[in-house]
C-alpha cells in the first residue's frame, strides 16, 4: 500500500501539471462562465480506482482547481498552488493559460475532462464558491492548515560523512520514518566533478539490513559541482521503524550520466 500510494501521488502530480498546461470547459448555455466559476476536485484519473482516490484523500493528497469570476484560476496540488488565467470560449469549452501555453478541454454532465498523451483526468465541481486553496494547505512553515498527515513519524539526526573521494562525497543527515511509514536515511550526495554529471544508485543484490537482503530505493542524477538531498528508503515488511535499521550495509554505484561508464563502486556501513 505504501509504494502504491507514493506512485499515485507521483502520477496525480504529473497529471496535475499537465492539467495546468491544458484547460477546462464550460457548460451553461446562457452564461458559460457560471458553469466554470467555483471549486473543482479530482474525481478520476487513468488506472486509478475509487479506492485509490479515497486513499489519496485520506492522506490529504488532494488535487483541486478554482476558477474566479475575474478570469484567474488556481491549481492546488498537495499543498502547492499554480496560477493562470481562463476564458470560456463556448458552452462546453474553455481555454486555460499558464506561462504562455493554452489548450482547451470540455465539460459534459457536470464533469470537467482533460486528456493529455492518453492520460485522462476528470474533475467534479464541489462548490460554486471559490475556495482559498492556500488557506487549506500546509504552509512551508507548518503553521497553516493541518500538517499532521504529512509529518515525519520519527527522526534521528546523524550528520556523518560515510564516503569521500575525488569524485563524490556522501553524508548521512538522519535516519527517519516518514509520514508514509517508509524507513530510511536522508543523504546529501555531492558531485565533485567540474565537467561531468553523475548517476548514483544502490548496487542491486548488495544491501542488507540486520542480515536480511533488501533493495533500497535510490537513484539520483547530479550535475557537476552540485549536490542532491535524497531519502533512501527500504521497502520491506521487516522494517517497521527506524529501530529496525541496524547493521545496514551495501554498495553505491556511480556512473557517468552521459556515457554510463562506471566511475566508482564503494561499499558502506550505515550509521
Amino acid at each position: 500500500m505504501k509504494s502504491k500510494l507514493k506512485a499515485l501521488g507521483v502520477v496525480a502530480f504529473a497529471l496535475a501539471l499537465c492539467f495546468a498546461l491544458v484547460g477546462c470547459g464550460g457548460g451553461d448555455k446562457a452564461d458559460p462562465k457560471k458553469a466554470v466559476i467555483g471549486t473543482w476536485e479530482l474525481s478520476e484519473f487513468t488506472d486509478a480506482s475509487e479506492d485509490d482516490l479515497a486513499m489519496m484523500k485520506a492522506f490529504d493528497l488532494t488535487v483541486e482547481a478554482t476558477f474566479a469570476e475575474d478570469g484567474t484560476f488556481k491549481l492546488g496540488m498537495f499543498g502547492e498552488t499554480m496560477d493562470g488565467t481562463w476564458d470560456a470560449k463556448s458552452a462546453d469549452k474553455v481555454s486555460l493559460t499558464i506561462e504562455g501555453d493554452s489548450v482547451d478541454a470540455t465539460i459534459k454532465d457536470g464533469v470537467l475532462s482533460i486528456e493529455v498523451d492518453g492520460e485522462g483526468m476528470k474533475f467534479k465541481k464541489t462548490s460554486d464558491e471559490v475556495k482559498d486553496l492556500r488557506s487549506s494547505s500546509t504552509s512551508s512553515s507548518g503553521t497553516a492548515g493541518d500538517s499532521s498527515a504529512t509529518d515525519d513519524q520519527a527522526i534521528k539526526a546523524i550528520d556523518k560523512e560515510i564516503y569521500s573521494d575525488d569524485n563524490i562525497s556522501v553524508m548521512v543527515v538522519d535516519k527517519k520514518q516518514d509520514w508514509l511509514d517508509s524507513c530510511g536515511y536522508t543523504l546529501v550526495i555531492t558531485n565533485k566533478s567540474t565537467d561531468a554529471a553523475i548517476d548514483v544508485s544502490g548496487s542491486y543484490g548488495t544491501w542488507m539490513v540486520n542480515g536480511k537482503m533488501v533493495s533500497p530505493s535510490i537513484y539520483e542524477t547530479i550535475q557537476p559541482n552540485a549536490y542532491a538531498e535524497t531519502f533512501m528508503t527500504f521497502m520491506d515488511d521487516s522494517i517497521k521503524s527506524i529501530d529496525d535499521l541496524v547493521n545496514v550495509q551495501g554498495s553505491f554505484e556511480v556512473m557517468n550520466s552521459k556515457t554510463y561508464d562506471e566511475i566508482v563502486t564503494f561499499q558502506v556501513t550505515m550509521p
